[in-house]
C-alpha cells in the first residue's frame, strides 16, 4: 500500500474521531485546513510544472554531470547556490530533491539544495534585514551556507 493512501486513510479516521467529539473544532481544523492548501497549492504546481520541464529540456545525464556522485564539492556548491535564490516553500523542496534524485543527483547535493532552499530566503531577506538587522543577517546567511556544506558532505559521505 502506498504511503500517501495510508497517510489519507489516517487523516481521515482521526478527522471523523475529532467530528465525533467535537464538531465545531474539527469545521474549523477543516477550514485552517483548507487556507494552508489554498496557499500552497498553486507553489506546488509550479514545483510540479517545473519538473516537467525541466524533464523535458534538461537530461538526466546533465543533472547527473551537475549534481551527481562525481561532481563532489563543486555538485554541493551549485545545488547550494541554486537553493540560497531558490522561490519555493518548504513543502515544494522535498518533492523537487526527490525529483533531483531519481534523476541522478547525489545525496550530496540534494542535501545542500534542501537546507539553503529552507534556511536561505532570498525571499524572507527583506523582513529579515528590516527586523534583525543587516550584520546579524548577514552573518546568519554566511554561517547557514557553511554549515549546511559540511552537513552536505557528511550527508553525501555516509549516504553516498
Amino acid at each position: 500500500m502506498r504511503a500517501g493512501l495510508v497517510y489519507l486513510i489516517i487523516a481521515c479516521g482521526l478527522l471523523a474521531v475529532s467530528h465525533l467529539q467535537d464538531k465545531q473544532k474539527t469545521k474549523e481544523a477543516v477550514t485552517g485546513t483548507l487556507k494552508i492548501l489554498y496557499t500552497i497549492l498553486p507553489v506546488l504546481i509550479f514545483v510540479f510544472v517545473l519538473m516537467g520541464v525541466i524533464q523535458a529540456y534538461v537530461s538526466r545525464e546533465t543533472i547527473a554531470a551537475i549534481l551527481g556522485e562525481k561532481t563532489g564539492v563543486m555538485g554541493i556548491l551549485y545545488a547550494e547556490l541554486v537553493g540560497s535564490i531558490a522561490l519555493f516553500l518548504p513543502p515544494a523542496v522535498f518533492p523537487f530533491g526527490g525529483y533531483l534524485h531519481d534523476n541522478g543527483a547525489a545525496y550530496g547535493p540534494i542535501a545542500g539544495f534542501v537546507f539553503t532552499a529552507i534556511l536561505i530566503g532570498v525571499t524572507t531577506l527583506p523582513v529579515e534585514l528590516k527586523l534583525l538587522g543587516k550584520r546579524f543577517t548577514i552573518a546568519r546567511n554566511i554561517f547557514t551556507f557553511i554549515i549546511t556544506f559540511f552537513l552536505a558532505l557528511f550527508i553525501g559521505a555516509v549516504l553516498g
